[in-house]
Parts: structure tokens; sequence; C-alpha cells
């Protein structure tokens, strides 16, 4: 697949996916969340939905091979900004370069949304998506804590 990499993603189309198009990424998405059943992803994206999610996807031909949420917000400490959400390659394509072109469009967009600045979380075991961030300009600048209101009953 590296190898055909060029060809790929000359290929590859990226673009903004409309509401009802938005469960084709539900697939990709359990990649990240193996232990969520697609029923329960689906029922989160509803609800994400409502909430003005969008999602950017990265196509060869009608297969969806990448995608990366997307959360356009305004905050007192920074203005206007862009939360990168759940970027995932489909595991058959990474290495191709998929994953930066996803996260160039994405940038370019968020300047198109007049957005000051770009954020996200990356789990703090997955040290290849901390490299690949750090390569592409961002910086750790904080922590995000996760406090569960679960029942442990």
């Amino acid at each position: 697949m590296i190898a055909e990499s060029g060809q790929l993603l000359s290929e590859m189309v990226i673009r903004l996916l409309a509401r009802d198009e938005l469960p084709v990424i539900l697939p990709l998405v359990q990649v990240l969340n193996p232990g969520v059943t697609l029923d329960v992803l689906a029922q989160r994206l509803q609800d994400m939905t409502a909430k003005e999610y969008q999602c950017a996807a990265a196509f060869v031909d009608d297969c969806c091979i990448g995608v990366a949420g997307i959360w356009l917000r305004t905050r007192f400490w920074c203005g206007r900004y862009l939360d990168v959400d759940n970027v995932i390659v489909d595991p058959r394509y990474r290495g191709a370069g998929i994953g930066q072109q996803l996260m160039d469009w994405v940038e370019s967009y968020a300047h198109r949304e007049g957005c000051e600045i770009m954020v996200l979380d990356a789990y703090v075991t997955n040290h290849p998506a901390h490299r690949f961030y750090q390569r592409n300009g961002y910086q750790i600048v904080g922590h995000h804590f996760v406090k569960s209101l679960r029942s442990t009953g």
C-alpha cells in the first residue's frame, strides 16, 4: 500500500460530510473505540450531531479511508478555535500520508472559519500520535482531566 501511496493520494478526495452521511464514519470510529458497540456509537453520533459536530472524511472511490471530527467553538482564553476529534485512518491505509492530508485539510478549514487556534486530545499512551501532532506544530500545554460519573455500585 505504501508503495502505491502517491497514486492513492492523487485519487483521494477529502471533504466535509453532510449530516446524513455521518454514519459512514462509524466503522472507523470503532477502530479507535473497540469496546463500544456500533449501536452505542450511532447513538452518540446522533447526540453529537445535534450539538453541531462535523466531520471531514477521506475517500478513495466510494470507500471512506480516514476521518477527522471537527468542533468549532469559542472560549474566553483563546477565542474561536477548532477542536480536532478522533483522527482515524483505516489500518490498511496507514503510512500512506492520509493522516497528514486530513490534518492539512482541517487546518485550512479552520483558517476559513476564522479560528485562532486548533486543539486536540491524544491518549497519553498513544506515542505515535504524539510524535505526529508534534511534527505538525502542536505543543502539549496542559492536562485533560477526567472524572467518571458512572455509578460504582
